[in-house]
This record gives C-alpha cells, sequence and structure tokens, in this order.
C-alpha cells in the first residue's frame, strides 16, 4: 500500500487533475484506490460529483470522527472536502499533534487499499503538511513553464525538512510534466527538467488536451468522458509506470 501526496505549491499545474485521472487508471488495473480532497476549494470533490457530503475531511482532522469515505464505484473512493477545510488550519494549530492527523486517520483505513492519492492545496500549510507527513511519496505535477521549473526547489526543501524531523522514509516518486506542447520554448524547458533532475522525472508526460479540462467540467475522469483522448493515454501510462517502472 502507497501513500501519495499530488504536491504542488502553485496553482493550475494539473494536482487535481492527476489526482482524478491516475486514481481512475489505477482503479481500471484492479487497484483499490482511495483519493482524499485536502483543498478547501473542494476541487476534487467537485471533479468527481461529490459537491454537497454530509461529512467531510474536516470533521476527521478537526474532529473526532473517521475519514467519510464515499464509494464512486469501480475500485475508486473519496474523501470529499468543502469550504469548511478553510478553518482548519488555525484549528490544528492549536492542537499539539495537530500535524498528525490525517496520518492518525489513514491509520484506520489504509489496509483496504493499494494506493491513497492526497490532492494538497496550493499552498505548504499544514493541510499540505499533514498530507506529507502521512505520505510514502510524493508527485509533483509541475507545467512546462520556466516559472513553475523555478517552483521545485522551495518544495524540494520542504521535502527534505520533513525528512530530517517528521517523516524520514518520505521520498520523491516523480516530476509530472504536464500541458506539454510542441513549442520550442516548451521542448528547451522540458529538457532543462530533465537534465536538472533526471531519473526523478516521469518518462510519461501529460500532453496539452482541451479533453482534461471537458472531463472535469463534465464531473468526469478522462477515462469517463474519452478513453481514447491523448488525456487517457498518458494517465494511462502514467499509471503503468507507476506500477511497473
Amino acid at each position: 500500500m502507497k501513500v501519495i501526496s499530488i504536491l504542488n505549491h502553485k496553482g493550475g499545474t494539473g494536482k487535481t487533475t492527476t489526482t482524478v485521472n491516475l486514481g481512475k487508471a489505477l482503479a481500471m488495473q484492479n487497484k483499490k484506490v482511495l483519493v482524499i480532497d485536502v483543498d478547501s476549494q473542494s476541487n476534487l470533490s467537485q471533479h468527481v460529483g461529490v459537491e454537497e457530503a454530509q461529512e467531510t475531511i474536516y470533521e476527521a482532522l478537526c474532529g473526532k470522527k473517521s475519514l467519510p469515505v464515499i464509494d464512486l464505484g469501480d475500485n475508486l473512493h473519496i474523501v470529499p472536502a468543502n469550504i469548511d477545510l478553510a478553518g482548519a488550519d488555525e484549528e490544528l494549530k492549536k492542537n499539539v499533534n495537530g500535524y498528525f492527523k490525517l496520518k492518525t486517520a489513514l491509520s484506520n483505513i489504509h489496509e483496504n487499499y493499494d494506493f491513497i492519492l492526497i490532492d494538497c492545496p496550493p499552498s505548504l500549510d499544514i493541510l499540505t503538511i499533514n498530507a506529507l507527513i502521512a505520505s510514502d511519496e510524493v508527485i509533483i505535477p509541475t507545467q512546462s513553464q520556466y516559472f513553475s521549473i523555478r517552483g521545485l526547489q522551495t518544495i524540494f526543501e520542504l521535502i527534505e525538512e520533513l525528512k530530517q524531523n517528521l517523516n524520514p522514509d518520505l521520498k520523491i516518486r516523480g516530476i509530472l510534466l504536464t500541458q506539454v506542447n510542441n513549442t520550442v520554448i516548451n521542448k528547451t524547458i522540458q529538457d532543462t527538467v530533465y537534465e536538472g533532475y533526471g531519473d526523478l522525472v516521469f518518462k510519461t508526460f501529460v500532453r496539452q488536451n482541451i479533453a482534461l479540462t471537458e472531463a472535469s467540467y463534465s464531473n468526469q475522469s478522462i477515462f469517463e468522458y474519452n478513453p481514447k483522448s491523448q488525456g487517457a493515454e498518458d494517465y494511462l501510462n502514467l499509471s503503468k509506470e507507476i506500477l511497473h517502472g
């Protein structure tokens, strides 16, 4: 069983898209998958059509309830979030064990799954640190753009600090290049990432594909919306690289 945080403190890098579609791709290969929304914007929950859940991750982190798991069918489950999570930061900081709440909550259910994917918020706050402490690995979706690449070092420094103090077994599973196109500057940036980070970069990358955006608006994974699209091909290849790479 692997717990994997999908992390980038910059918005628009494809964290939620990756969580949904990688989760679905793994589930299609007979893996039991749980996706967890730890972003108060609840984009992950909305993407899979869960918009008004009676209970969310907020009650588990800030109260005494267990994680509310919703069955999405076909080996895929979700722990949803909503706007209430915006108040979790202050609540968790008041608790001496506030940074370990998610890890504790997962200890009761992790044996039920092969993969748990955590969609982190676009910030390096206490919710993100909760996710990283609870995780075995980190996937970093990154746009093939100059400023996105520059931000990688901040993430690396946070992970290294957590490894030294709170989660020594945490490792980077890979940097995932997203929204890749055929422009000269895009290819130059890709080459720079591969040269700088080597084996830490997934061989699979996600091409710019309008179907991925359309799928999110339709509250579907790319495999439900357009299984023959480039987006479906890319995320299926990513899941195979994670399983066999």
